[in-house]
């Protein structure tokens, strides 16, 4: 028979549970809405049951103390939505780059419901956003995520003081986010760019062409074209992307950790 479970165990399991429910509630493919929620518990479950076990032995004893416990639970959620918020900077950045190249092609009204967001989201938007998941899912960036959750554990076990000068990388990966938004959607822009000049210069020297209706199909057309055209290019950054965030959550876990 299994011994009974002491209230150090319990305290300790908690947090643990803490962290991992809501690092996978906020990651991007696996905490979606349309996974089935018991799908994530039982996930949820098997990742505490698993990791308990190691992680127990480094928590340092915590007080049966009802202040202290919940400022530890909020220190352990915290950290959860920051790892998740990091994950979610570079959709983000697709999102924004596929609003910016609808606007830009005259698609803004054309939108659809995101299951994700629960809102209303451009046409193009969606497209580069369900390519930056099959990337995601390609580049195993999934599997780099759980294993940096178990990696976290050690480097930040429950309980442990944390280190302000972290957080500065979660202000470096946010500015890094509007930098990939542009990349991915320069191609786009640029082009679009030099049709408007075009169209203007050529309203300007034969005002009796109807400028207004030859743009849209013009700019909607030459904008999917560039797009398709641009796709090698833009999967590659978000490659690079899931890549380098792989990098970036060990070296904020130890920044948080003072090391």
């Amino acid at each position: 028979m299994f011994p009974f479970p002491s209230e150090q165990d319990i305290l300790v399991g908690t947090l643990i549970f803490l962290r991992i429910s809501l690092l996978m509630m906020l990651l991007p493919v696996l905490g979606h809405k349309m996974i089935p929620a018991p799908v994530k518990a039982g996930f949820v479950g098997l990742l505490t049951l698993l990791l308990f076990p190691v992680v127990s032995k480094h928590v340092p004893a915590i007080e049966a103390d009802v202040v202290r416990f919940a400022l530890l639970a909020i220190q352990e959620m915290l950290l959860a939505a920051a790892l998740g918020l990091l994950a979610q900077l570079i959709f983000t950045a697709a999102q924004f780059a596929g609003q910016v190249m609808s606007l830009q092609m005259g698609m803004a009204m054309a939108s659809i419901f995101d299951p994700a967001t629960s809102s209303q989201s451009a046409i193009v938007a969606q497209f580069v956003g369900v390519l930056a998941i099959l990337m995601w899912l390609a580049s195993g960036a999934h599997h780099m995520f759980i294993m940096t959750l178990i990696e976290s554990f050690s480097i930040l076990p429950p309980g442990s003081s944390w280190s302000f000068h972290g957080w500065q990388a979660i202000t470096d990966a946010a500015a890094a986010m509007f930098v990939l938004a542009v990349k991915l959607m320069a191609p786009v822009l640029l082009l679009l760019f030099f049709v408007y000049v075009a169209l203007g210069l050529i309203a300007r020297a034969v005002p009796q062409v109807q400028v207004f209706f030859v743009s849209f199909p013009l700019s909607v057309g030459l904008g999917l074209l560039i797009l398709g055209l641009s796709l090698p290019a833009f999967m590659s950054l978000m490659h690079d992307g899931f890549v380098g965030l792989g990098q970036d959550l060990p070296m904020f876990l130890k920044q948080l950790s003072g090391q």
